[in-house]
């Protein structure tokens, strides 16, 4: 018998194969007559169709999510993406299986019973799951899409915000500021979205040096912080590797720090030091948590769009469940610059077109 594929669906109806996969995937911008058409030529057709139809239920119309159990002290971050999962699974006709990980248990101790005993159409993977979860998933044959995990992983369909151009907006508006002395304030080895937030910062440091060699910046690293499967926690040496750039010869005047809960931390190093910000040193975030705007000051961070990103994982994992084949995806969501009290323009300074520029970048 040959194997019926989205093609030949497409090609009978005189449609787009894009519009097919997106039709019996469940995407509610199909509109509901033409999702109706395609699923019945499809079944018509003998197409082995995997995913759940709407206003039926040949799946179990469950999606897992699986988190490590230190997440759930996160509301503010992983919450907001599991907002935007729920929505868009109550768009599509399906239910939320929401499952903690104890990262620290073994997998076959660890796994949900919705996935072991196979209550579950797909997966969305949060974050710093343990590999031996996702190599389960793998030999199970269940779709799984991760989302902002802890290394890019070219075989798998992964979400996350473009961190590298955030921390390059960031970075400009610390240049346009009149700041030669910046420091990256984070571990880059401990997430993949940390590493692109280094590699941002310093490629936008590196370019502003080739154009103006003159006046150029320079650049220091400071660590002590790490994010793990057990939650975010600082290193003992932090304050100590923060306060000799800030007591150095020539001291650091700006701080972009790899995610908001850093740059609080940060802000706590300064008092005891007799240093305030931004008088003394602008710091930037990343993350745009509610408590950058209550912050004083206002903390200037950069928006990630946590509900899309939830949103976006549903979307995915839902075309692999009708097309198994088809290729990886990499789905990168913008984010935007967001300009609050925490930066100024360095001393001595001119403050030229800095106001407009920072709301044009923040507007981008």
């Amino acid at each position: 018998m040959k194997k019926v594929t989205l093609q030949m669906i497409a090609d009978k109806l005189n449609v787009s194969k894009a519009l097919v996969s997106k039709a019996l995937s469940g995407d509610s911008a199909v509109n509901e007559v033409t999702r109706e058409i395609i699923w019945k030529t499809a079944e018509e057709e003998g197409y082995r169709i995997k995913g759940r139809k709407p206003g039926s239920a040949p799946g179990t119309g469950n999606l897992a999510v699986l988190m490590p159990r230190a997440y759930l002290d996160d509301p503010e971050y992983w919450g907001k993406i599991i907002k935007g999962i729920d929505a868009e699974l109550a768009k599509q006709g399906y239910s939320m299986l929401l499952s903690s990980i104890d990262v620290t248990m073994k997998v076959k101790d660890g796994m949900p019973l919705g996935i072991t005993e196979r209550k579950v159409d797909g997966v969305v993977v949060l974050g710093q799951l343990p590999e031996a979860y996702t190599d389960q998933l793998t030999k199970r044959k269940l779709p799984f899409v991760l989302v902002d995990p802890d290394a890019q992983h070219p075989d798998l369909d992964l979400v996350m915000a473009n961190n590298y151009l955030g921390a390059s907006q960031a970075a400009q508006l610390l240049l346009r500021e009149g700041h030669r002395r910046l420091a990256f304030v984070g571990d880059a080895d401990t997430t993949w979205s940390f590493s692109e937030r280094r590699r941002g910062f310093e490629d936008a440091i590196a370019a502003h040096n080739r154009k103006r060699p003159k006046d150029a910046a320079g650049l220091a690293v400071v660590g002590g912080m790490g994010v793990s499967g057990s939650g975010m926690y600082t290193k003992p040496e932090f304050a100590a590797s923060l306060e000799r750039e800030l007591r150095a010869e020539r001291p650091v005047t700006a701080m972009f720090c790899a995610n908001d809960l850093i740059a609080f931390d940060a802000l706590k190093v300064l008092q005891p030091l007799g240093l305030e910000c931004p008088a003394d040193v602008s710091i930037v975030g990343f993350d745009d948590l509610t408590l950058a705007e209550l912050n004083q000051p206002g903390l200037t961070t950069v928006k990630v769009p946590k509900e899309e990103m939830g949103s976006r994982a549903v979307q995915i994992v839902l075309g692999r469940i009708a097309e198994p084949e088809k290729l990886p995806e990499l789905v990168m969501l913008s984010t935007a610059l967001v300009k609050r009290a925490s930066t100024v323009p360095a001393a001595g300074a001119g403050g030229g077109d800095t106001e407009a520029e920072s709301a044009a970048t923040a507007g981008a």
